[in-house]
């Protein structure tokens, strides 16, 4: 390995992106590209709390407005979600997940624990811990 190759694979942005890519391959290759990582999310979000607004998704899942707009937008189209207007503020959209949108959670939830198998297979416990816990800070 050359020193430039070195140098590159030393910084930790170059390792991210790198990561990122791995999940995105593993992703598609186990669950799919029907429903985005950030679509599970939401999904498993507005299971968890029926009627969470665009603004909850944005806080919890640490996404910006119009990413998530978009993301509901599609949701909503594809049938996963319903998206309507809160009875308190009429402004904020809240969602409520669909027939199809819980059958689509129950779906891809074994999958996604597949992609996580798949990406840590080569970590200890341990690692894995430190793993999620580095990436946490």
């Amino acid at each position: 390995m050359s020193e430039q190759v070195r140098e590159v694979r030393s910084h930790t942005g170059h390792l991210i992106r790198l990561a990122q890519q791995r999940h995105v391959a593993v992703w598609a290759q186990v669950v799919g590209t029907e429903t985005t990582n950030v679509q599970y999310g939401v999904l498993t979000l507005v299971h968890r709390k029926p009627g969470a607004s665009q603004s909850d998704i944005c806080e919890e899942l640490q996404l910006d407005r119009s990413t998530v707009a978009d993301v509901c937008v599609r949701m909503e189209k594809s049938g996963l979600v319903s998206r309507e207007p809160a009875p308190e503020d009429r402004r904020r959209n809240v969602l409520r997940l669909t027939s199809a949108g819980r059958d689509e959670l129950m779906r891809i939830r074994p999958l996604v624990d597949e992609v996580q198998r798949v990406l840590q297979e080569e970590l200890t416990e341990s690692e894995q811990t430190q793993l999620r816990n580095i990436l946490l800070k």
